[in-house]
């Protein structure tokens, strides 16, 4: 038998900005601007800009956690 495996999407915290492609990471946090790490990304100032191309907040897209996709293995089960 065949069981049903639902992922959710599941925000890492993380986020990229779609212009240079830098990563800031809360766990790290901004030390060239004085943002400690722990801080994240939605309370940053409204001014923080990217640290490598200088764009703004806005240019930055949410990182998801990629899947764990169990083996087939996993997903059957014998009902004998």
């Amino acid at each position: 038998m065949k069981i049903k495996v639902n992922f959710k999407d599941v925000d890492t915290g993380k986020r990229r900005c779609r212009i240079c492609g830098y990563i800031y990471d809360p766990e790290k946090g901004d030390p060239l601007r004085n943002i400690s790490p722990g801080i994240p990304f939605e309370e940053l100032p409204d001014n923080w800009r990217c640290p490598v191309c200088k764009y703004q907040k806005w240019q930055f897209s949410i990182i998801l956690q990629e899947p764990v996709i169990p083996e087939e293995k996993e997903l059957l089960f014998d009902e004998n």
